[in-house]
């Protein structure tokens, strides 16, 4: 019964989030792993906005474990802020790495994750490039680099 009232909630989420999708918001998928990670593809966000979001979902893979820093590079530098996005019951299903201070902590192989990038340029973006890093705090070494490009057209989504 708990899996199929997750399910259903999950579904209901999804699609009001699919029909709804100003162009200040994107998502991006990652797969962490100790050999720098693998975006499936680049965000790229409109110009001109005075904020912009991005939802980033990932996997961790074996054998990657420990706690990974989030940061926004790129020139100028941009007034961001990461959020981790905890369930609002935890069911208890599966391991969830803990978000805290900028930084996924308590990462296994195999676990999912989503983290909400938010960006508040000081003025109107007109194009640049930017990632969205994720470093191990031990080795300060990069787990999963997504690149974000503004500029050049609406934001967009895409599946793999």
């Amino acid at each position: 019964m708990k899996r199929t009232l997750v399910f259903l909630f999950a579904a209901v989420l999804s699609v009001t989030a699919a029909w709804y999708r100003p162009g200040d918001s994107a998502h991006a998928m990652g797969m962490v792993s100790i050999k720098g990670g693998r975006a499936h593809h680049p965000v790229h966000f409109p110009s001109g906005k005075d904020r912009y979001t991005l939802v980033l979902t990932g996997t961790v893979l074996p054998p990657y474990q420990g706690d990974a820093r989030v940061v926004v590079e790129g020139e100028p530098a941009l007034p961001y802020s990461v959020y981790g996005s905890d369930p609002i019951v935890d069911l208890g299903l599966r391991h969830r790495p803990y978000f805290d201070d900028q930084t996924l902590t308590g990462l296994q192989p195999r676990d999912r994750f989503t983290v909400w990038v938010v960006i508040r340029p000081p003025e109107p973006l007109a194009a640049g490039k930017y990632n969205v890093t994720f470093y191990d705090t031990v080795t300060d070494r990069p787990v999963l680099q997504i690149p974000v490009f503004f500029g050049g057209g609406e934001g967009h989504h895409h599946e793999g």
